[in-house]
């Protein structure tokens, strides 16, 4: 337990937030649009503009009820103190700062970077109740951050992609604020992320050393099951689909981004693909430039797409067997990991002996900036 690991990538999910932390701040008129809780028979329920859209303190991005058998690492945290009890005045432990320590101490986890309600960008449609929602949550995590321990808790800000012109405002308020970095959802935005209009907050990363992050979410187009009866007995199946697959629309992001040139603009600005993974990248890094060179030199690159990557990316990832061979192609400056806490995937009380069978042939100079020194220094994190 010597390592001092730093994760990239934890979790505060919209589930485990406050029950009033929106419709407390929200003027009148809007108490029923933003997020807010409802009491029913078996807890409170998130709503938004009258569409239930989960437990509060439900299991992770989708908010739902603890079923025993359905994963094992959810059987195992239950087993050490998770209770997702609904019901108002319990405890939920990711957004209780005392809690969130002793769960980074019982990993060997010195400082998390912490992701934040991803889905407000997706579940709420209205621009401007999504930016009051991404600017209230930003506050109430900049106080989190100083309720719990400013030096080992950094919660990103939520950068709403609404409009350009809304999320650079956001980006240089939450610097002010003392966050150290943005989340953008790269789904439902107003225009695509290789758009000239994004250069705003592009701009203001790079004038506020903000990195931006871009979270996976999982793929939207996914063949699903046709009914509830299909869904319930290929349960196994479905389930299996989604989790394999879930990391891989950042590919989108990554291509996105290094198509429009963002990153010849605006050599300061950095960018994170968050808990995507990281043997892919080569072959997309391979497919990219060869797509630049037959058909986009028009944008007016000064180097090979990929090698803006090598300068500028980063990305975080869980556990990934086959990192040795391709960390050259990649750069071991470029790679974080992280955590996943609080979710199923998590590693969560055992990444350090994960994290041991992993990176057990890498040099230590490697292994020690993958665990700590990159997001040290992307994050100014002592």
């Amino acid at each position: 337990m010597a390592e001092r690991l730093i994760s990239a990538d934890g979790h505060i999910d919209m589930t485990y937030c406050p029950p009033e932390l929106w419709s407390d701040a929200a003027p009148p008129d809007w108490k029923s649009l933003v997020p807010h809780t409802v009491e029913r028979d078996d807890g409170l329920h998130w709503v938004i503009d009258g569409a239930d859209v989960g437990m509060w303190n439900g299991l992770g991005p989708i908010f739902t009820k603890f079923a025993a058998g359905v994963s094992s690492h959810l059987d195992e945290m239950k087993d050490l103190g998770f209770t997702w009890d609904h019901r108002r005045g319990a405890l939920a432990r990711p957004t209780d700062p005392g809690c969130r320590l002793e769960d980074l101490d019982r990993d060997g986890v010195h400082a998390e970077v912490i992701y934040g309600c991803l889905r407000l960008n997706d579940i709420i449609k209205d621009p401007a109740i999504r930016e009051f929602c991404c600017a209230a949550y930003n506050d109430w995590a900049a106080s989190f951050a100083k309720r719990s321990d400013p030096k080992r808790v950094f919660p990103l800000a939520l950068i709403p992609n609404s409009s350009p012109a809304a999320g650079a405002a956001e980006v240089e308020r939450c610097a002010k604020l003392g966050l150290r970095g943005g989340e953008m959802a790269f789904k439902g935005m107003t225009l695509p992320l290789w758009h000239r209009d994004w250069d705003a907050v592009w701009r203001a990363s790079a004038e506020c050393r903000f990195p931006i992050s871009f979270h996976s979410t999982g793929f939207k187009a996914l063949k699903a099951p046709l009914d509830r009866e299909m869904e319930k007995q290929y349960l196994a199946q479905w389930q299996t689909v989604i989790t394999a697959l879930f990391q891989l629309d950042t590919m989108e992001v990554l291509v996105s981004l290094l198509a429009s040139g963002a990153c010849e603009r605006f050599p300061d600005f950095n960018f994170v693909l968050g808990e995507s993974g990281v043997t892919w990248l080569p072959y997309v890094f391979d497919r990219l430039d060869m797509a630049y060179e037959d058909r986009g030199r028009s944008i007016g690159l000064k180097m090979k797409p990929s090698d803006y990557f090598r300068r500028q990316g980063y990305v975080t990832y869980q556990q990934d067997k086959y990192l040795e061979p391709i960390l050259p192609l990649i750069g071991d400056d470029r790679i974080m990991w992280g955590s996943d806490f609080p979710h199923p995937d998590s590693l969560w009380p055992h990444s350090h002996e994960v994290l041991d069978r992993n990176l057990a042939n890498l040099p230590q100079t490697a292994r020690r900036k993958i665990v700590h020194d990159n997001a040290a220094a992307l994050y100014d994190i002592a």
